[in-house]
Protein backbone atom coordinates (compact mmCIF):
# COMPACT_ATOMS: atom_id res chain seq x y z
CA UNK A 1 0.00 0.00 0.00
CA UNK A 2 1.48 3.39 -1.24
CA UNK A 3 2.33 5.83 1.74
CA UNK A 4 -0.29 8.55 2.39
CA UNK A 5 0.70 11.67 3.43
CA UNK A 6 -2.14 14.20 4.41
CA UNK A 7 -1.50 17.65 2.93
CA UNK A 8 -2.43 20.91 4.18
CA UNK A 9 -5.44 22.53 2.60
CA UNK A 10 -8.63 24.11 2.53
CA UNK A 11 -12.15 23.52 5.18
CA UNK A 12 -14.05 20.89 2.75
CA UNK A 13 -12.02 17.63 1.42
CA UNK A 14 -9.34 15.79 2.39
CA UNK A 15 -6.32 15.69 0.12
CA UNK A 16 -3.29 13.21 0.23
CA UNK A 17 -0.01 12.91 -1.46
CA UNK A 18 0.26 9.38 -2.54
CA UNK A 19 4.11 8.83 -2.07
CA UNK A 20 4.93 5.85 -4.02
CA UNK A 21 1.92 6.26 -7.00
CA UNK A 22 3.32 10.04 -6.72
CA UNK A 23 -0.18 11.48 -6.83
CA UNK A 24 -2.39 13.64 -5.22
CA UNK A 25 -6.09 11.73 -4.09
CA UNK A 26 -9.11 13.70 -3.05
CA UNK A 27 -11.96 12.72 -0.86
CA UNK A 28 -14.79 14.72 -1.57
CA UNK A 29 -17.73 15.92 1.08
CA UNK A 30 -19.99 13.73 1.02
CA UNK A 31 -22.60 15.57 -1.21
CA UNK A 32 -20.60 15.87 -4.27
CA UNK A 33 -22.06 13.69 -7.53
CA UNK A 34 -19.91 11.47 -9.34
CA UNK A 35 -21.95 13.20 -12.42
CA UNK A 36 -20.92 16.92 -10.43
CA UNK A 37 -16.80 15.87 -10.48
CA UNK A 38 -16.79 14.48 -13.88
CA UNK A 39 -17.81 17.42 -15.17
CA UNK A 40 -15.20 19.40 -13.12
CA UNK A 41 -12.53 16.87 -14.87
CA UNK A 42 -13.60 17.57 -18.06
CA UNK A 43 -13.59 21.61 -17.70
CA UNK A 44 -9.76 20.98 -16.39
CA UNK A 45 -8.70 18.40 -19.29
CA UNK A 46 -10.84 21.07 -21.07
CA UNK A 47 -8.19 24.21 -20.18
CA UNK A 48 -5.09 22.00 -19.80
CA UNK A 49 -5.75 21.46 -24.29
CA UNK A 50 -5.94 25.09 -24.50
CA UNK A 51 -2.86 25.90 -22.44
CA UNK A 52 -3.41 26.10 -19.13
CA UNK A 53 -1.15 24.53 -16.97
CA UNK A 54 -3.41 22.34 -14.59
CA UNK A 55 -2.47 18.58 -12.35
CA UNK A 56 -4.40 16.48 -15.11
CA UNK A 57 -7.01 14.25 -13.32
CA UNK A 58 -7.76 10.81 -13.78
CA UNK A 59 -10.96 10.09 -14.45
CA UNK A 60 -11.45 6.79 -12.45
CA UNK A 61 -13.53 7.85 -9.75
CA UNK A 62 -14.11 5.67 -6.23
CA UNK A 63 -17.25 5.37 -3.96
CA UNK A 64 -15.73 5.81 -0.60
CA UNK A 65 -18.75 5.04 2.34
CA UNK A 66 -20.64 8.09 0.07
CA UNK A 67 -17.35 10.47 -0.60
CA UNK A 68 -15.86 10.02 -4.36
CA UNK A 69 -12.27 10.08 -4.43
CA UNK A 70 -10.50 11.55 -7.34
CA UNK A 71 -6.49 10.96 -8.29
CA UNK A 72 -4.69 13.37 -9.28
CA UNK A 73 -1.07 14.32 -11.05
CA UNK A 74 1.10 15.47 -8.51
CA UNK A 75 2.93 19.01 -9.36
CA UNK A 76 6.48 19.37 -8.05
CA UNK A 77 6.95 22.99 -7.04
CA UNK A 78 6.14 25.42 -4.54
CA UNK A 79 3.35 27.95 -3.11
CA UNK A 80 3.49 31.45 -3.86
CA UNK A 81 5.61 33.51 -1.62
CA UNK A 82 3.99 36.73 -1.37
CA UNK A 83 7.40 38.09 0.99
CA UNK A 84 9.20 36.59 -1.77
CA UNK A 85 9.46 40.35 -4.13
CA UNK A 86 11.46 38.68 -6.46
CA UNK A 87 8.34 36.26 -7.47
CA UNK A 88 4.95 38.88 -6.24
CA UNK A 89 5.63 41.67 -8.07
CA UNK A 90 4.26 43.82 -11.36
CA UNK A 91 5.42 40.74 -13.96
CA UNK A 92 4.27 38.09 -12.05
CA UNK A 93 0.86 40.04 -11.49
CA UNK A 94 0.27 40.55 -15.22
CA UNK A 95 1.23 36.81 -15.51
CA UNK A 96 -1.70 35.72 -13.77
CA UNK A 97 -4.01 38.08 -15.37
CA UNK A 98 -3.19 36.20 -18.30
CA UNK A 99 -4.15 33.13 -16.66
CA UNK A 100 -7.62 34.06 -15.76
CA UNK A 101 -8.20 35.91 -18.85
CA UNK A 102 -7.97 32.88 -20.80
CA UNK A 103 -9.53 30.39 -18.31
CA UNK A 104 -12.63 33.19 -18.70
CA UNK A 105 -12.66 33.45 -22.34
CA UNK A 106 -11.99 29.40 -23.03
CA UNK A 107 -15.10 29.37 -20.72
CA UNK A 108 -17.07 30.80 -23.43
CA UNK A 109 -16.33 27.64 -25.49
CA UNK A 110 -16.77 24.81 -23.11
CA UNK A 111 -19.78 23.32 -23.81
CA UNK A 112 -21.48 20.58 -22.51
CA UNK A 113 -24.81 18.63 -22.40
CA UNK A 114 -25.95 19.00 -19.41
CA UNK A 115 -24.60 21.18 -16.58
CA UNK A 116 -23.62 19.35 -13.03
CA UNK A 117 -21.90 21.62 -11.64
CA UNK A 118 -23.46 24.49 -8.71
CA UNK A 119 -25.06 27.94 -11.23
CA UNK A 120 -26.23 31.40 -10.12
CA UNK A 121 -29.12 32.26 -11.64
CA UNK A 122 -31.69 35.48 -10.78
CA UNK A 123 -34.16 32.64 -9.52
CA UNK A 124 -31.30 31.07 -7.31
CA UNK A 125 -28.25 33.64 -6.43
CA UNK A 126 -27.62 31.90 -3.24
CA UNK A 127 -25.81 29.32 -5.13
CA UNK A 128 -24.09 27.52 -2.08
CA UNK A 129 -26.90 28.30 0.53
CA UNK A 130 -24.61 30.59 2.65
CA UNK A 131 -27.75 32.60 3.55
CA UNK A 132 -28.78 30.11 6.05
CA UNK A 133 -25.90 30.37 8.18
CA UNK A 134 -25.95 34.05 8.60
CA UNK A 135 -27.69 36.23 11.48
CA UNK A 136 -30.85 38.56 10.51
CA UNK A 137 -28.46 41.47 9.91
CA UNK A 138 -26.35 39.90 7.88
CA UNK A 139 -28.95 38.10 5.90
CA UNK A 140 -30.20 41.79 4.96
CA UNK A 141 -27.18 42.78 3.81
CA UNK A 142 -26.16 39.64 1.92
CA UNK A 143 -30.03 40.32 -0.01
CA UNK A 144 -29.26 43.69 -0.78
CA UNK A 145 -25.84 42.59 -2.09
CA UNK A 146 -27.28 39.74 -4.34
CA UNK A 147 -30.37 42.38 -5.48
CA UNK A 148 -27.78 44.50 -7.31
CA UNK A 149 -26.73 41.78 -9.36
CA UNK A 150 -30.07 41.34 -10.56
CA UNK A 151 -30.48 44.43 -12.34
CA UNK A 152 -27.16 43.29 -14.55
CA UNK A 153 -27.77 40.86 -17.86
CA UNK A 154 -26.15 37.86 -17.90
CA UNK A 155 -24.37 37.39 -20.95
CA UNK A 156 -21.34 35.69 -22.56
CA UNK A 157 -18.48 38.72 -21.81
CA UNK A 158 -19.47 38.69 -17.53
CA UNK A 159 -20.71 35.40 -16.48
CA UNK A 160 -19.64 31.49 -17.32
CA UNK A 161 -18.14 28.42 -15.71
CA UNK A 162 -15.28 29.41 -13.09
CA UNK A 163 -12.90 28.80 -10.96
CA UNK A 164 -14.78 30.34 -8.23
CA UNK A 165 -11.88 29.92 -5.57
CA UNK A 166 -8.98 31.67 -7.90
CA UNK A 167 -6.47 32.69 -5.30
CA UNK A 168 -2.47 32.55 -5.07
CA UNK A 169 -3.25 28.94 -2.24
CA UNK A 170 -4.66 27.39 -5.20
CA UNK A 171 -1.24 28.15 -7.40
CA UNK A 172 1.72 26.16 -7.48
CA UNK A 173 5.41 27.48 -9.30
CA UNK A 174 7.27 25.09 -10.49
CA UNK A 175 10.79 25.28 -10.42
CA UNK A 176 11.03 26.38 -14.13
CA UNK A 177 8.57 28.66 -12.68
CA UNK A 178 5.67 27.91 -14.83
CA UNK A 179 2.32 28.66 -12.87
CA UNK A 180 -0.09 25.80 -12.01
CA UNK A 181 -3.49 25.86 -11.28
CA UNK A 182 -4.99 23.82 -8.67
CA UNK A 183 -8.27 22.68 -7.01
CA UNK A 184 -10.89 23.16 -9.24
CA UNK A 185 -13.41 21.74 -6.50
CA UNK A 186 -15.85 24.72 -6.35
CA UNK A 187 -15.85 25.38 -10.10
CA UNK A 188 -19.49 26.75 -10.81
CA UNK A 189 -21.27 28.95 -13.42
CA UNK A 190 -20.93 32.13 -11.75
CA UNK A 191 -20.14 35.93 -13.06
CA UNK A 192 -16.53 36.40 -14.10
CA UNK A 193 -16.27 39.16 -11.13
CA UNK A 194 -16.21 36.53 -8.62
CA UNK A 195 -13.00 35.34 -9.78
CA UNK A 196 -11.41 38.11 -10.10
CA UNK A 197 -12.80 39.62 -6.72
CA UNK A 198 -11.48 36.50 -4.75
CA UNK A 199 -8.25 36.90 -6.45
CA UNK A 200 -7.64 40.10 -5.05
CA UNK A 201 -9.12 39.64 -2.08
CA UNK A 202 -6.70 36.88 -0.88
CA UNK A 203 -3.38 39.01 -2.50
CA UNK A 204 -4.49 42.14 -0.62
CA UNK A 205 -4.84 40.45 2.12
CA UNK A 206 -1.94 38.70 2.54
CA UNK A 207 0.04 41.61 1.20
CA UNK A 208 -1.18 43.66 4.16
CA UNK A 209 -0.59 40.88 6.55
CA UNK A 210 3.16 40.00 5.50
CA UNK A 211 4.75 43.63 3.48
CA UNK A 212 2.54 46.11 4.24
CA UNK A 213 2.60 49.17 1.68
CA UNK A 214 -1.00 48.16 0.43
CA UNK A 215 -1.69 51.50 -0.73
CA UNK A 216 1.31 51.10 -3.55
CA UNK A 217 0.24 47.33 -3.74
CA UNK A 218 -3.21 48.22 -5.10
CA UNK A 219 -1.97 50.45 -8.03
CA UNK A 220 1.13 47.91 -8.97
CA UNK A 221 -1.09 44.99 -8.44
CA UNK A 222 -4.61 46.04 -9.93
CA UNK A 223 -2.92 47.64 -12.76
CA UNK A 224 -0.47 44.57 -13.60
CA UNK A 225 -3.65 41.96 -13.31
CA UNK A 226 -5.96 44.06 -15.59
CA UNK A 227 -3.19 44.18 -18.46
CA UNK A 228 -2.94 41.22 -18.35
CA UNK A 229 -6.08 40.08 -18.34
CA UNK A 230 -6.95 42.74 -21.03
CA UNK A 231 -4.79 40.80 -23.57
CA UNK A 232 -6.60 37.07 -23.27
CA UNK A 233 -10.33 38.46 -22.34
CA UNK A 234 -12.48 41.60 -22.34
CA UNK A 235 -12.63 43.15 -18.94
CA UNK A 236 -16.13 44.05 -19.12
CA UNK A 237 -17.07 47.06 -17.99
CA UNK A 238 -20.12 45.21 -15.90
CA UNK A 239 -17.24 42.82 -14.38
CA UNK A 240 -15.46 45.94 -13.26
CA UNK A 241 -18.62 47.24 -11.80
CA UNK A 242 -19.40 44.38 -9.91
CA UNK A 243 -16.37 43.61 -8.25
CA UNK A 244 -16.57 45.86 -4.94
CA UNK A 245 -20.17 43.78 -4.39
CA UNK A 246 -18.10 40.17 -4.98
CA UNK A 247 -15.51 41.47 -2.77
CA UNK A 248 -18.72 42.29 -0.29
CA UNK A 249 -19.83 38.44 -0.71
CA UNK A 250 -16.44 36.88 -0.05
CA UNK A 251 -16.14 38.85 3.48
CA UNK A 252 -19.50 37.51 4.18
CA UNK A 253 -18.63 33.67 2.73
CA UNK A 254 -15.24 33.64 4.84
CA UNK A 255 -16.86 35.12 8.01
CA UNK A 256 -19.69 32.15 7.94
CA UNK A 257 -17.18 29.14 7.03
CA UNK A 258 -15.01 30.37 9.42
CA UNK A 259 -17.62 30.65 12.46
CA UNK A 260 -18.37 26.76 11.25
CA UNK A 261 -15.27 25.51 10.53
CA UNK A 262 -13.12 27.03 13.62
CA UNK A 263 -13.47 25.87 17.23
CA UNK A 264 -15.23 29.15 19.06
CA UNK A 265 -14.25 28.01 22.31
CA UNK A 266 -10.67 27.58 21.75
CA UNK A 267 -9.94 30.76 19.33
CA UNK A 268 -6.51 31.86 18.90
CA UNK A 269 -5.63 35.88 19.23
CA UNK A 270 -5.21 35.84 15.10
CA UNK A 271 -9.18 34.17 15.04
CA UNK A 272 -10.13 36.65 17.33
CA UNK A 273 -9.26 39.39 15.33
CA UNK A 274 -9.98 37.88 11.96
CA UNK A 275 -13.99 37.06 12.96
CA UNK A 276 -14.07 40.56 14.44
CA UNK A 277 -12.75 42.56 11.76
CA UNK A 278 -14.83 40.50 8.90
CA UNK A 279 -18.06 41.39 11.32
CA UNK A 280 -17.47 45.21 11.53
CA UNK A 281 -15.81 45.16 7.80
CA UNK A 282 -19.71 44.17 7.03
CA UNK A 283 -21.72 45.08 8.93
CA UNK A 284 -20.51 48.93 8.68
CA UNK A 285 -19.82 48.13 4.79
CA UNK A 286 -16.83 49.21 4.80
CA UNK A 287 -14.87 49.14 1.31
CA UNK A 288 -12.32 46.51 0.74
CA UNK A 289 -9.06 48.18 0.48
CA UNK A 290 -10.86 51.44 0.55
CA UNK A 291 -11.92 51.30 -2.57
CA UNK A 292 -15.09 52.06 -4.39
CA UNK A 293 -14.29 52.27 -8.34
CA UNK A 294 -11.71 49.70 -10.23
CA UNK A 295 -11.52 51.37 -12.95
CA UNK A 296 -9.37 53.87 -11.89
CA UNK A 297 -7.15 50.96 -12.31
CA UNK A 298 -7.26 50.12 -15.61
Amino acid sequence: MSEKIRLIGGFHNEVYYLKDENKILRISEVNKTEQSILQELEWMEFLQKNGIRIPLPEKKLRNYNGRITTFFEYIEGNPVEVKNQGFWNSKTFEKLGRILGKMHALSKNFEVAEIHRPVWTKDKPDVFSIKSNLDPGLKRIYDDLMGKLLFDPVAVDTYGLIHNDFHQGNLIVTNQGDIVVIDFDECSYNWFAQDVAVFFYHAYWQQQSFNGMTDDFCQEFLHSFFAGYQAENLLHEITIKQIPIFLKLREIYLYQLFLQKWDLDQLEEWQKFTLDNLKNVIKNQMPYAGILDFSVYL
